[in-house]
């Protein structure tokens, strides 16, 4: 496949990835942002809503150190000396990104996407200018898709339209202060739970946090939670007007519920004749979980989670690029189909197929592995999974300490690991 012209949708992490890499190709791109900056999530925005999204809530850090929070061609400024950072440096490093490879004269702001369909051995892209509501069509050989994710799923449970207090989903979460004085349910286990119950917990009356198994991702997670804070396995039976019946048979009053239950991929802009649907969270069917396997060129960056974000949309996007400029040919549709049916089976994707773009730390450096041998681009470097392995495993000790400790990458194989404080045990030694 031989293309000469790439469109991208969002000018997030990805789609302002995916945008350098098309130049570095000589493709004419043009990049679509419905907002008027770069950034995505990142972009801070308090404000709540539908429309909105940023995740963003006051005193965020990064989970992970900047060494695996950025572009193998672009390195944070060497001012920045901190290993997790706060989200005003993450953004100013993608703008400093944007403007080292002057990225912006590709992006149209303020244009939304409206429909992409495939029309002979093109596609067909309307979109919307928000300024003048005026509507343009455009035509691209091939589609970068990096809208990422921003629509909330909240699990529905009997009793739910009737209970009168405040219900909300992480996204819309900003600060503590809705929760002074209140009595809690926390729904979910996943980092942004970790980070609202640690928060939650200083100012609340009190916290029932519904985290079903204790654990994340196969992990104990030690937050070491005041006593107003109680851990509960079982599921919600269903709500009434004032709490909520546990199928343990206890109730509970509440005068919030919150759900931090993570985000669903919606493509509201994609042609049913696109040759993808979505199920259950799973988007199928994608060849290595990027690749159209019906219209192959169309790729879809940053679906698989639990793994590392800057490094999984740098790799996907170089992956399809090898194919998008005829270096490499792709298998047939039988045999892109075939390998999402092995890789299915290799993570025992059956009837959970929510869990279909999950990798997980312990196996993630595998499927970039796989990436890099299948297309020939050079692989992730070993010591970024081990330093993301290393991470993973101290935030499951002590959510509360991870962040204490500083990192630096010596080589492709080494790094060093010292604790800013002297609350937790240091560590100085490389690993």
């Amino acid at each position: 496949m031989k293309v000469a012209k790439v469109a991208v949708v969002g000018c997030g992490p990805s789609g302002l990835c995916a945008i350098k890499n098309c130049i570095s190709e000589g493709f004419e791109v043009v990049a679509f942002e419905q907002t008027s900056e770069i950034g995505g999530e990142w972009n801070s925005n308090l404000e709540v809503g539908p429309n909105v999204h940023s995740k963003i809530y006051e005193g965020l850090e990064t989970n992970f150190t900047k060494e695996l929070m950025e572009y193998s061609d672009f390195s944070y400024d060497e001012k920045v000396t901190e290993s997790f950072l706060t989200q005003d440096k993450v953004f100013k490093y993608f703008k400093s990104y944007t403007k080292k490879f002057e990225l912006k004269k590709y992006i149209k702001f303020n244009h939304r996407v409206i429909r992409i369909r495939p029309v002979d051995d093109q596609w067909e892209i309307i979109v919307q200018n928000l300024k003048n509501d005026e509507f343009e069509t455009i035509f691209s050989d091939t589609v970068f898709i990096c809208n990422g994710l921003s629509a909330p799923w909240m699990p529905k449970f009997e009793g739910q339209n009737i209970f009168k207090g405040n219900i909300l989903h992480s996204r819309d979460y900003r600060n503590t202060k809705m929760f002074k004085g209140e009595k809690v349910l926390l729904i979910g286990s996943g980092t942004s739970a970790f980070d609202m119950v640690i928060a939650i917990d200083k100012v609340a009356k009190k916290i029932v946090w519904l985290n079903k198994i204790q654990q994340t991702h196969g992990k104990q997670v030690n937050l070491n939670l005041s006593s107003n804070s109680i851990i509960k396995t079982s599921q919600v039976k269903r709500f009434t007007k004032s709490g909520a019946e546990f199928e343990d048979g206890s109730f509970e009053e509440f005068s919030i519920i919150a759900f931090a239950t993570g985000y669903d991929f919606t493509f509201p802009f994609l042609s049913v004749d696109s040759g993808i649907s979505v199920y259950d969270k799973c988007v199928q069917p994608l060849y290595k979980q990027c690749i159209n396997a019906n219209r192959p060129s169309m790729a879809i960056i940053g679906l698989p989670w639990f793994t590392l974000r800057i490094p999984l949309f740098e790799l996907q996007i170089k992956f399809c690029m090898q194919y998008w400029s005829g270096r490499k040919n792709l298998p047939s549709r039988e045999e892109m189909l075939q390998d999402i049916q092995e890789d299915f089976k290799t993570r025992n994707i059956t009837e959970n197929l929510h869990k279909a773009h999950y990798l997980g730390f312990a196996k993630h450096g595998l499927y970039f592995d796989d990436l890099a041998k299948t297309s020939g681009i050079e692989p992730l470097k070993q010591v970024l999974v081990d330093l993301s392995t290393h991470q993973v495993q101290h935030a499951f000790e002590n959510y509360k300490t991870f962040r204490f400790y500083n990192y630096k990458v010596l080589n492709d194989f080494e790094f060093s690991c010292n604790c800013k404080l002297n609350l937790i045990k240091n560590e100085d030694d490389k690993v």
